[in-house]
């Protein structure tokens, strides 16, 4: 699942925030929006799960948006 997450905080420490989701998901990507400081996530959990491992982490999301899946369905995934 992808998701955009906007933080409570204004600048969050993204290695304590990739540290946290990787223990939940090894194969979490996370990274910082450049143009408005919003996360993208893709994992595999729910928006609920995955704030509770930000709010865990120290950060809780004041939001959590669920993109729509550019999945193909190719890879059988």
């Amino acid at each position: 699942m992808e998701f955009r997450i906007r933080l409570a905080a204004d600048a969050p420490d993204m290695a304590v925030i990739d540290d946290a989701l990787h223990e939940v998901d090894p194969a979490a990507i996370i990274d910082r929006d450049p143009a408005d400081g919003a996360l993208r996530a893709t994992v595999w959990m729910s928006g609920d799960e995955l704030a509770a491992v930000l709010a865990q982490a120290g950060y809780p999301p004041a939001e959590v948006e669920q993109l729509a899946s550019l999945c193909c369905g190719d890879c059988s995934g």
